[in-house]
């Protein structure tokens, strides 16, 4: 009996969408979405990534993920540097009903979480497409995205929701989303509904809160894929300052400039960075660092202080390229060289122990992760490539003494460091490289 009203509420609140549905077609015309899907799978890939010495935040072992189709004339795959990872190891894809196929990694950034594979054209399926990026697509609260990609191993899931926001953590930008998304979807395309154009890049998910993930916007990667077709590195640069944070995000407001920044060429503290000058103002943080991409040498920065905009030429600090980095495996663990870009390297070691294989030679002496190599055999060396020399020189057998110096942190007794002299064999060493 008590089903009754429930039932004619269930009635008029049909009739009610039903009423409402013709004025919402009317605003926002939106694309067939199984077609739209059809379409997505045609340039959407597994990947799969292994690595046997991780360079961290990278992990032991082979990781999953999904990848899309950009270029297909050059056979180029967009994914997260996450999914085709930082580190020496090996990248497969698959296309629809096909076998793995190891590809060549051409891009890896060193701040977005993204990357560029490539696959060679010829191997593609016949009816492999490239998706249709929407580079100056706006991004809308409340617009209807769908999510993308493989999770759970689950290939070709399609998962819809809306953005929920536009956030800004530390340096980077994300399109925080309530469409699911789950370890496999990471690397996979977030389409618009309207117009079926990427919006993003699925990144990332809040570990049991369903409904509250995060990608990163196809505005900030359009510009990096544009270099990297012109033959420029895109690797992101730095202005040689450090910046004032509010709640963990980088302000535009100069808190100081690097101690070897010249003379006449720092940013004054406190000063707020409008932009490039001559270009458009910038709005964020993130903005700045898109807008200094593929910049070398010197830039002209507009800044504001005390009320009077002014401009100042600053030597732009440039990073290494992460498909340039050098590794070196010794007794286990892997030596790497450091890449902070405002430390002074006159009293500081170049290089350090980035990873230590548990139950190898390494481990079992005591040498920790993110030990800094001081001195090997007495001589300090300031390149990957100037120790793999000297050591390709001593044989297997021979044991080489490590100087290392390791930070104890700050105590109620002490601030410092601790100094450990250990030895080990000259054994299974090899000069690795991101090609390997």
């Amino acid at each position: 009996m008590i089903q009754f009203p429930f039932r004619r509420l269930a009635i008029a609140l049909s009739a009610l969408v039903a009423a409402i549905l013709p004025s919402i077609s009317q605003a926002q015309t939106v694309t067939d979405l199984g077609a739209m899907l059809q379409v997505a799978e045609k340039y959407t890939v597994k990947i799969r990534a292994t690595v046997n010495w991780p360079v961290p935040p990278d992990t032991f072992g082979t990781a999953r993920g999904t990848g899309f189709i950009i270029d297909r004339a050059r056979g180029w795959i967009l994914t997260n540097a996450h999914v085709a990872r930082r580190s020496p190891g090996i990248v497969e894809v698959a296309f629809t009903d096909e076998d793995w196929l190891e590809v060549e990694r051409v891009y890896i950034d060193n701040v977005l979480d993204i990357a560029v594979l490539k696959v060679p054209p010829s191997r593609m399926p016949e009816d492999a497409t490239e998706a249709k990026l929407g580079c100056s697509l706006p991004l809308r609260q409340g617009a209807g995205v769908v999510a993308y990609g493989h999770p759970a191993n689950l290939a070709f899931t399609a998962t819809r929701g809306i953005i929920s926001s536009v956030r800004v953590f530390g340096y980077e930008e994300y399109i925080q989303l309530d469409a699911q998304l789950n370890p496999g979807n990471s690397g996979g395309p977030l389409l618009d509904i309207t117009t079926a154009e990427i919006v993003g890049v699925n990144t990332a998910n809040m570990p049991g809160m369903p409904g509250l993930g995060f990608a990163t916007p196809i505005r900030h990667v359009c510009p990096i894929i544009n270099l990297i077709a012109d033959g420029k590195d895109p690797t992101q640069p730095q202005l040689p300052v450090y910046w004032i944070k509010t709640a963990r995000n980088e302000t535009l407001v100069v808190a100081r400039s690097f101690p070897s920044t010249p003379a006449g060429a720092a940013l004054p503290t406190g000063a707020l960075v409008l932009g490039l000058a001559g270009e458009k103002p910038v709005a964020s943080f993130p903005d700045l660092m898109t807008a200094l991409r593929g910049r070398t040498g010197n830039v002209a920065v507009a800044i504001r202080k005390d009320g009077m905009t002014s401009e100042v030429t600053v030597p732009l600090v440039q990073a290494q390229p992460v498909m340039a980095r050098r590794m070196l495996s010794l007794a286990g663990m892997l030596i790497v060289e450091r890449n902070a870009l405002d430390i002074d390297y006159r009293d500081e070691p170049r290089l350090r122990v980035e990873f230590v294989k548990q139950g190898e030679e390494a481990a079992r002496r005591g040498i920790s992760q993110w030990d800094q190599v001081e001195t090997v055999g007495g001589q300090a060396f300031s390149t990957i490539e100037a120790l793999h020399a000297w050591l390709s020189k001593r044989p297997a057998t021979e044991r080489v003494a490590l100087m290392l110096r390791r930070g104890t942190g700050i105590t109620p007794r002490r601030i410092g460091s601790e100094f450990y002299r250990i030895e080990v064999l000259n054994s299974d060493m090899k000069l690795l490289s991101m090609r390997d």
